[in-house]
């Protein structure tokens, strides 16, 4: 993450109730925000999407480019945080996608169907001169 990049991260969250989730995804990307020590502003930083992870897998097949991944710099799943440099690497036989095609990938199909998956837009103000 940069001062004046915007940052899209997918936060997956195990909750029934719609605004439960909502609620946990905010908190998740409040903690991003504390963690990674810029500020974001919050008038830039916006809820791009949501979907329940039965809906995505509908869809979903095993990777062979970047795909959607290539749209996240990071992911949130099961209160671990990943980035394409710090993910787990694909499995032998990944139809040549990367391993954050992979990440994408197992966030999704590893979440319960009810699991809610959030994505946001993040924009870290800049750093004054």
């Amino acid at each position: 993450m940069a001062p004046g990049r915007r940052t899209t991260v997918m936060v997956v969250v195990d909750r029934e109730e719609p605004e439960q989730a909502l609620r946990e995804s905010m908190e998740w990307v409040q903690a991003f925000e504390r963690d990674c020590g810029l500020v974001l502003d919050t008038d830039a930083t916006e809820l791009y999407g949501v979907a329940l992870a039965a809906d995505l897998k509908d869809s979903l097949q095993p990777p062979r480019d970047g795909s959607v991944a290539d749209y996240l710099d990071f992911i949130c799943v099961d209160g671990r945080w990943l980035d394409p440099g710090g993910c787990p690497a694909a499995p032998p036989d990944s139809n040549g996608a990367p391993a954050w095609a992979w990440a994408y990938y197992e966030s999704v199909m590893g979440s319960p169907d009810h699991a809610y998956c959030t994505v946001w837009d993040l924009m870290p103000l800049p750093v004054a001169a």
